[in-house]
């Protein structure tokens, strides 16, 4: 059986080969949502839209009619991003909102994280989740791979990754992601 593709926006891979994330339309508009037999979903609000306090709230609203579909699966993908949507402190506050409804649903997360690697690890601490975080798309160096789980969390590997990061997550927290479109799923340096 082929490995399950952790996170993509590919919203035409084969049900149940992919936790298909939901784009911005779907989110807002949940009534547009139209699963397909078999799919798996994750539904969250991007840290890129919480730019617009008014997208924001929509997405909110939709997310709270999604995340009781027996078809979504995870929470996310959500987070901080230090180069783009509202600032961190605002960024976070969305992010704590969603961890909330995490926890009220149990299902993991799936975290997008650029430069706030410190936040994330603050929060989860003061936070003590029950559900799984996973980091997607994770590329940073074994230092910061070796933090990040021992502090707890999952990693997930997109086609770019350090090589070492990936070799040093245990197979059970290690999972593998295509992102975009119908890109292969990466390789694994330890053999299959």
């Amino acid at each position: 059986m082929p490995e399950l593709d952790f996170h993509t926006h590919n919203l035409l891979a084969a049900p149940g080969t992919a936790i298909v994330n939901l784009p911005l339309e779907w989110t807002v508009r949940p009534e547009a949502f139209r699963p397909a037999p078999g799919g798996l979903y994750s539904a969250g609000i991007h840290p890129w839209w919480t730019a617009d306090e008014g997208l924001a709230a929509a997405a909110w609203t939709g997310l709270e009619r999604l995340l009781p579909h027996p078809q979504i699966v995870a929470l996310g993908e959500c987070g901080i991003d230090r180069l783009r949507g509202a600032e961190a402190g605002r960024q976070a506050e969305w992010l704590r909102r969603q961890i909330v409804l995490a926890e009220r649903y149990d299902l993991p997360v799936t975290l997008h994280c650029v430069r706030a690697f410190d936040v994330l690890l603050a929060l989860h601490k003061r936070w003590r989740p029950t559900t799984r975080w996973t980091v997607h798309g994770f590329r940073g160096k074994p230092a910061l791979a070796r933090q990040l789980l021992d502090a707890g969390f999952d990693l997930s590997f997109g086609t770019r990754f350090n090589a070492e990061s990936l070799a040093l997550t245990p197979p059970g927290r290690r999972h593998r992601e295509t992102d975009d479109a119908a890109a292969p799923l990466p390789d694994r340096p330890d053999g299959p």
